[in-house]
């Protein structure tokens, strides 16, 4: 397959030690798929503060830097929203989940990663005491899942709940047992151990058949340089249906980001020749950051490939 010619500059714009110019391509099209990929504030970053935004033109420059500007202001309301809500409800434990975790855990300024909708891991049998003990204007909108999914919000943001690796799954014990604690939010409050926070970014990789913004690539490809049991990885994914999801996240993190290749194998799952050929089709379709739309119908049968099952 063809590599597409933004794949260079998006490696340059999201490495975290930049190359000092950026590689050439067209840059009216690099911009809206920076931003399309939750990438404008990183790259914006890199122009902005490092020797690889030199001679680059200002609009460029520009359409880049609101989105660098909103993401600092929006995390900080996030994060502060998080913090409050989680003083009310000191005892219950919770796993931080996605942005929320992500943020300061994998990367090494604020902006680059915007928390996005907030999402933490509560177990089943604390649901109701956190539910009852939230306040700061956090009201329940909703529940699903057979009680095993929530959404609260405060009008401004949304704040959701889940039991397992993925909203909806069951009740997973290790996500809690072996998580590490996030003293920051609270004395309850921790982050996944590196295993499970792999499994949770393939699952919700699996929800989006693969075809997520490269923002959830960038999270994996920070995960995978973290110290981690790759048995451990591959012996929970199969327990948990996962492991179709982790051939194919991995192969496209590899591909995205070849500096993490050897990571990537180490934690990919052995697959069938029919499932494995199933898993590289649905990978190959999302290779291209530039596409970013898929005709009606394509990502629901990719997703019936690669969700847990």
């Amino acid at each position: 397959m063809t590599v597409s010619p933004l794949l260079p500059a998006l490696r340059a714009l999201t490495s975290f030690s930049p190359s000092p110019s950026l590689p050439a391509c067209d840059l009216d099209e690099l911009a809206p798929v920076l931003v399309a990929h939750g990438l404008a504030p990183i790259a914006s970053w890199h122009c902005e503060q490092t020797r690889l935004g030199a001679g680059l033109p200002d609009r460029f420059r520009e359409a880049l830097l609101g989105h660098y500007s909103g993401t600092v202001n929006d995390n900080v309301l996030r994060l502060v929203t998080l913090r409050n809500a989680l003083k009310d409800v000191a005892e219950v434990p919770v796993v931080l989940l996605d942005g929320a975790a992500y943020v300061d855990w994998l990367y090494p300024h604020m902006a680059w990663r915007p928390v996005s909708d907030l999402r933490l891991a509560v177990r089943g049998a604390d649901g109701r005491r956190f539910a009852d003990g939230v306040g700061r204007g956090l009201k329940l909108l909703r529940t699903g899942d057979e009680g095993r999914t929530a959404v609260f919000s405060d009008g401004a943001v949304e704040l959701a709940l889940q039991e397992g690796l993925w909203p909806g799954a069951v009740e997973d014990e290790a996500l809690f047992t072996r998580a590490t604690p996030a003293r920051a939010f609270g004395p309850r409050a921790s982050r996944p151990a590196p295993e499970e926070a792999l499994l949770c970014a393939v699952a919700d990789l699996a929800q989006a058949a693969l075809w997520a913004p490269l923002i959830r690539y960038l999270d994996l490809r920070e995960l995978l340089r973290l110290p981690h049991d790759p048995a451990l990885v591959k012996a929970r994914a199969e327990r948990a249906g996962l492991s179709r999801a982790l051939h194919g996240a991995t192969l496209l993190a590899a591909f995205f980001f070849p500096e993490v290749a050897e990571a990537a194998a180490a934690v990919r799952p052995e697959l069938g020749p029919v499932e494995r050929a199933a898993v590289e089709q649905v990978a190959d379709a999302a290779r291209d950051p530039a596409r970013l739309r898929h005709l009606r119908g394509t990502e629901a049968a990719a997703r019936l490939v690669v969700a847990p099952s």
